[in-house]
């Protein structure tokens, strides 16, 4: 009988011990997958940002960009062992050793969050450099511009009104008049936008061939000469010294953050902005197709914006 009784008294403490071991084998798989929360979530649901990452960390041979990864991952070892430590002390009844080393988990995830989140912050931020706008109506006409943007205007010629944007008396052939009877050949500003670029198409172009590459890319994306030189004769100083320019234009990305709002309504819109960085290195990447960006054909009033980014990568940009 009172064998029967310690068989008995065995067999539920065998029993208590594999229910809860199985607890801890799911609390445990649980906490494995927060740990990895970010890559998985990347995986299902940012494929697009992982490339990006990609071509960002092991294209550009950088060693900020490794900094960078590495910081924004600095937590996760500690978080392994912390969980390891916790599920250990859990099964062997140290509850007391358990949620300490769980308190040091929590604490290293949330420390990873922030840096993960203010490292994202950094590469996406970005000031936009003189996006300059030409209006051309087909007759005199008063025209309003205004500006949405993801960021703010740090500079603006002529000056920029937050609340009621430029209003300008626009001539056919592209000069522009306020209301003090100034004259500019565009509106011009600068600011920093919070934009999220798409680095998986675009051009890598020796330095020396970046002023003939602009000259055919600028053409198909609907700029005319003179506008083509403005653009050209502001960038190629930066940018022909280099071994290779990556260059991408972002115009899709670019109007997500910054939003153009141009009453009267003009008939066509062309957008260029340009998105590039200096490479020792040529970078192997697909090539942008670069008709399917703006209108092949200017029609009625007509407005036109370029304007770029230089994307610094690393810690001291």
């Amino acid at each position: 009988m009172e064998n029967d009784l310690i068989y008995s008294d065995n067999a539920k403490i065998e029993r208590s011990l594999k229910s809860k071991q199985t607890r801890l084998a799911i609390h445990g798989v649980g906490m494995v997958i927060l740990s990895f929360h970010m890559y998985i979530l990347g995986f299902i649901f940012n494929l697009h940002d992982l490339e990006f990452w990609f071509n960002l960390v092991f294209l550009s041979y950088d060693w900020e960009e490794w900094l960078l990864v590495l910081g924004a991952n600095l937590f996760l070892l500690p978080r392994l062992l912390f969980l390891y430590r916790s599920y250990k002390a859990y099964l062997f009844g140290d509850k007391k050793k358990g949620r300490q080393y769980r308190v040091l988990w929590l604490i290293a995830l949330v420390c990873n969050i922030v840096l993960a989140i203010g490292s994202t912050l950094f590469i996406i931020e970005m000031t936009a450099r003189k996006p300059v706008i030409y209006l051309y109506p087909e007759a005199q006409t008063e025209v309003n511009v205004r500006l949405e943007l993801n960021g703010r205007v740090t500079y603006s010629y002529p000056e920029y009104n937050n609340a009621a944007g430029w209003n300008v008396t626009a001539e056919p052939d592209g000069q522009l008049t306020d209301k003090d009877g100034n004259s500019y050949p565009y509106l011009f500003w600068e600011g920093d936008i919070a934009i999220r670029p798409d680095l998986s198409k675009g051009f890598c172009v020796k330095g020396e061939d970046t002023e003939e590459f602009l000259k055919d890319a600028l053409r198909q994306l609907g700029l005319t000469d003179t506008e083509a030189a403005d653009f050209i004769s502001y960038w190629c100083p930066e940018m022909n010294q280099n071994n290779y320019n990556v260059i991408t234009f972002q115009t899709a990305a670019y109007e997500d953050v910054s939003k153009l709002i141009v009453s009267p309504e003009p008939d066509t819109v062309i957008r260029v902005n340009m998105l590039w960085y200096a490479s020792d290195k040529p970078v192997d990447i697909e090539p942008q197709d670069l008709s399917v960006i703006n209108p092949a054909i200017r029609e009625g009033f007509t407005v036109v914006e370029w304007g770029g980014e230089e994307y610094k990568r690393g810690w001291f940009r």
